[in-house]
């Protein structure tokens, strides 16, 4: 199940809709759920068109609705970055809303219910999975270039929403100087009502378990990207600066022993329901 992940996917993998709110006490439960709540809520929606931000640059997304073996999915139709356009292979690595078609049956068969616990005041469903090994779960964002092969994985859905909260993957990830164990972990935060569809407006990406990666070569690239910032004029290194954000502090940190997290948040400054293509 190994794979190198060169990008952060659309946010909204795995969002289901609203729900009634009926208590679950197992995975089928909590699948079935999301299913019939989400085909309440898709019935209503033909398109929808994304406007977010990660690490200083926007990007647009629409998507439309097909209906694939009688079910309704969202596939990914064009997208801009910073007001360029942008070629997609569409296909299931650019699926939006409907990926709970894909990921349900795995959850089915292979998770296990481990109760209730509480993220950010809000009562969560628990589903464990020992084993990722056979699974084919969508692509899990990482660090450009990092290998990252997940072993197990916890899933947390909203009692009341049947929206996921958190997705967590611990698993071995490959850089230059070796293999280590380090873990993943996407929350969705913010989740708003818009014409019927339940979208998270903040989603956070945490990578910890980095500290390990930190070796002499990394320490010597960063420096090197320091002098290359250095040598910059002032307003093209204030530009840089902004767009790598929190991230070239973390790296700071990180290279000196001070940090073991590298983390990225993605934000939706607008949501379009049913307005067609942004071009028109």
């Amino acid at each position: 199940m190994r794979r190198t992940i060169r990008s952060i996917p659309t946010t909204f993998a795995l969002i289901a809709l609203l729900s009634g709110g009926v208590a679950a006490q197992s995975v089928s439960d909590v699948v079935e759920q999301m299913y019939a709540s989400y085909e309440r809520q898709a019935a209503g929606v033909d398109n929808y068109t994304l406007v977010q931000s990660v690490m200083g640059f926007e990007s647009t997304s629409y998507f439309e609705k097909e209906i694939v073996d009688g079910r309704a999915v969202f596939r990914m139709q064009s997208g801009s970055a910073q007001g360029q356009n942008v070629n997609f292979n569409l296909g299931s690595d650019d699926s939006g809303l409907g990926d709970v078609y894909d990921i349900g049956p795995e959850l089915i068969e292979h998770a296990r219910y481990a109760g209730r616990e509480q993220i950010d005041g809000s009562s969560v469903h628990v589903l464990e999975i020992d084993d990722l090994s056979q699974l084919e779960l969508a692509q899990q964002p990482t660090p450009e270039d990092m290998e990252f092969e997940p072993k197990s994985g916890r899933f947390y859905v909203d009692t009341e929403l049947s929206v996921p909260r958190r997705i967590e993957f611990v698993g071995d990830a490959t850089m230059p100087n070796g293999m280590h164990e380090v873990t993943v972990a996407i929350d969705f935060g913010d989740i708003r009502d818009v014409q019927g569809l339940l979208i998270a407006h903040q989603t956070s990406m945490q990578i910890t378990g980095l500290q390990a990666m930190i070796d002499p070569e990394m320490q010597a690239q960063l420096r090197e990207m320091e002098q290359q910032l250095a040598q910059l004029p002032a307003e093209q290194r204030q530009m840089m600066e902004r767009m790598m954000g929190a991230q070239l502090e973390q790296l700071r940190q990180m290279a000196s022993g001070g940090g073991d997290m590298m983390s990225v948040d993605v934000t939706v400054s607008d949501v379009r329901v049913n307005s067609g293509p942004p071009s028109e």
